[in-house]
């Protein structure tokens, strides 16, 4: 029989996963707490429970994103810029902006609003900064006491060109890898990795 913690979980992720496909569906503005209830088989209280829409969608972009940083990374070539590897660190996370466009905007105004907190956001953020900083000092081209710096400068920039480009009407993932490579390339000066 399972316990009080185990279904309390169980229903919280039918909830997340009926609002997921009803935000993709109809759209965030279009979505009520009701629809999900009904879609999950749980009362609106249960719904409720894990949280208002801005907290379900929040919850939501949360998983894919933590999914898409658990996937292991394409392997790098040795040759390729440090640029070019960082990119590659932040290539899922940028597909997943991509492909949910009008829930990426809504995500993005709930963080920049504070109206909705998000540990894992936080949580991932540090990850991702010591991956980045790990990158650089693995590349060999930023000084050893500059490497922190560096990787926060890269990542703030990362997430400003996200927010940023999620104003945009249409997200063409192609154009965003390519202005994301740009800044990259243009914090990260050198042009050569080490051997």
């Amino acid at each position: 029989m399972p316990t009080r913690s185990e279904l309390r979980d169980s229903t919280h992720r039918r909830v997340l996963t009926a609002a997921d496909h009803l935000f993709r569906q109809r759209g965030f503005d279009a979505t009520t707490i009701r629809d999900i209830a009904e879609a999950s088989g749980v009362s609106v209280g249960s719904v409720m429970a894990s949280g208002d829409k801005n907290a379900l969608l929040v919850q939501v972009f949360d998983s894919l994103i933590e999914d898409g940083h658990a996937r292991p990374a394409a392997e790098t070539d040795p040759a390729d810029s440090c640029a070019g590897r960082i990119l590659q660190l932040v290539q899922p996370f940028v597909t997943l902006f991509a492909e949910r466009q009008d829930l990426s905007r809504t995500y993005a105004a709930i963080q920049v609003s504070g109206r909705q907190s998000s540990p894992l956001f936080t949580q991932l953020a540090a990850l991702l900064i010591d991956e980045i900083a790990s990158t650089l000092a693995q590349h060999g081209c930023t000084p050893p006491d500059a490497i922190d710096g560096t990787a926060r400068s890269v990542y703030f920039a990362y997430i400003g060109t996200l927010f940023s480009w999620s104003a945009r009407e249409t997200i063409i993932e192609a154009e965003l890898f390519d202005s994301l490579h740009l800044t990259f390339a243009s914090i990260c000066t050198c042009t050569e990795p080490t051997s």
